[in-house]
């Protein structure tokens, strides 16, 4: 898709503050974070939502988070954290690719 910013972060046209990268998926600072640690976790292969996403990438994703969530909390030093996906823009979903 090539007006999807997160497509366009993937490709490395506009920059991010990368945490995590592998073949399937990237994570990164948000640049509007709400809290410390804010970080945004994506399928690289674009898909608007968790359920048009391939069952690989969602699988892959949730693998990362599950690697990334403690080591994130460790690093700013919190008890817990907080998952988040909206799912839509009724949901209040504002990029249509797919993360957590």
């Amino acid at each position: 898709m090539t007006d999807c910013l997160f497509c366009k972060i993937v490709k490395g046209d506009i920059p991010a503050q990368k945490v995590f990268e592998n073949d399937r998926v990237l994570a990164f600072l948000d640049i509007g974070p709400v809290s410390v640690g804010h970080t945004l976790v994506i399928p690289k292969a674009h898909a608007e939502n968790l359920a048009e996403s391939s069952i690989e990438d969602a699988t892959a994703l949730m693998v990362a988070i599950h690697e990334l969530a403690p080591k994130i909390a460790k690093a700013v030093g919190s008890d817990g954290y907080n998952l988040g996906m909206n799912h839509g823009v009724a949901a209040g979903q504002d990029v249509l690719h797919t993360h957590l």
